[in-house]
């Protein structure tokens, strides 16, 4: 049972949340509460990826604390490191997952008597939701992989990573999740476990370009001794540790990060952080594939692709339309010297 602790009481500072007088580390609260997280998740009450993302803006809202010499956090300082996560150029939706994880951590922290819940009171930024998200072009995407050179089976999977991801726009959890048997190889096609899915079904159709890519990184593996049995991974860890065990999804994000870092794609802020994680990412190649769909066959296509079930979701979160562009085109058609004889 996780042990009650208790704060001084404290004046108001004229908003609904107090400002705190005295009390326990910050990191301390923060590694009691995710121990609160991890038995959470281990009982099934919370996704591992929440809990995982909660920890990492904890940690930098703790090393803005530490820098800032701030022992007494209020709700006004909450405010300000907003802000500053919102010079840097992140994306509202990251800023405001940002002030969720603050404040699940002071929440939490208020209902043991240990601190106040100062994040309540402030105000996430605002999100326009009827922007599409940008991504890589596929131009860009295929540039990806020559920094992904040599014949060692790093750079081979890495080279199928990329192909596979761009050509399937697959989930990093339907990706991760496939096996050898699930590959096709007469039809170029894996049986793949979709979203909300019980168990695999749909199927993703490969070029020939990424079934090659494919061939090869498999073909490395088989000649480094792997057998690959039909439940074997499709895609594998190397190194002496977790070699031939499933590549998990932390690790697809870590390779395809660092490749775009070493495209120049990857720009990061002083703290080390990417300054346009959403657009820089792993699952911003899906992205990408959905919104190249887009481009060539419209969006019965992309939606087809995605496997969404609404058509605005894949407009809105997924095809990178620009909206300049298509005024641009749409002159020629508003042009009324092709409707008739014109007097200027």
């Amino acid at each position: 049972m996780t042990p009650r602790l208790s704060i001084m009481p404290a004046p108001t500072t004229g908003e609904l949340t107090p400002a705190p007088q005295a009390g326990p580390s910050h990191r301390l609260l923060a590694s009691m509460w995710l121990k609160d997280l991890e038995d959470r998740t281990a009982a099934g009450q919370l996704a591992p990826r929440t809990a995982e993302v909660y920890r990492g803006h904890v940690a930098t809202w703790l090393d803005w604390l530490d820098a800032t010499s701030n022992h007494r956090p209020t709700p006004a300082d909450v405010l300000r490191y907003i802000g500053q996560l919102r010079t840097t150029g992140r994306a509202p939706a990251s800023v405001n997952s940002h002030l969720s994880a603050i404040r699940a951590l002071y929440a939490w922290a208020e209902t043991h008597d240990a601190y106040p819940a100062i994040g309540r009171s402030v105000r996430g930024a605002a999100v326009r939701k009827d922007e599409p998200l940008d991504c890589l072009k596929p131009e860009d995407v295929a540039g990806l992989l020559s920094h992904a050179a040599g014949t060692g089976i790093a750079a081979l999977r890495d080279r199928a990573l990329i192909h596979v991801l761009f050509a399937t726009g697959l989930r990093l959890v339907s990706l991760c999740g496939l096996d050898c048997a699930d590959l096709d190889a007469l039809d170029r096609a894996v049986t793949y476990q979709g979203k909300g899915d019980r168990e695999k079904g749909r199927r993703a159709f490969l070029p020939p370009a990424a079934m090659e890519a494919l061939r090869l990184y498999l073909s490395g593996r088989r000649a480094a001794g792997e057998a690959l049995a039909g439940n074997n991974p499709l895609f594998a860890a190397v190194g002496n540790r977790a070699g031939g065990e499933r590549l998990t999804v932390r690790s697809v994000r870590r390779i395809i990060v660092g490749l775009m870092e070493k495209a120049g794609h990857v720009q990061r802020d002083d703290a080390g952080c990417i300054t346009r994680p959403r657009v820089f990412s792993a699952h911003s190649l899906r992205r990408s594939a959905i919104t190249a769909a887009y481009d060539a066959a419209g969006l019965d296509a992309a939606q087809t692709l995605a496997g969404h079930a609404d058509p605005k979701t894949t407009r809105r979160a997924y095809a990178r339309v620009q909206k300049g562009r298509v005024l641009r085109e749409l002159t020629a058609v508003l042009d009324l010297s092709q409707y008739g004889r014109m007097t200027l």
